[in-house]
């Protein structure tokens, strides 16, 4: 039988700075929502741009746009 090991000390500090990282992030959100009077429409817009720029999901994005509207051989 195998003896069941404690993850290795990679996964905890990954996990740790997952959760600062996140805190951090919260933080940030908290301070500037409690300092700036803005609406619910406009904080969900940029946490929802600030999402997609994190995931790396922004060029992406940018290219699927370009491609679908703005094909010169496509006629309007």
């Amino acid at each position: 039988m195998r003896e069941h090991r404690l993850p290795s000390r990679r996964v905890w500090l990954l996990v740790i700075i997952a959760v600062v990282l996140i805190a951090g992030h919260g933080f940030f959100l908290y301070y500037f929502r409690a300092h700036l009077v803005l609406s619910a429409a406009v904080i969900s817009g940029l946490i929802a741009v600030v999402v997609i720029k994190h995931l790396g999901l922004l060029g992406s994005l940018y290219a699927l746009v370009r491609r679908r509207f703005w094909r010169s051989d496509v006629a309007p």
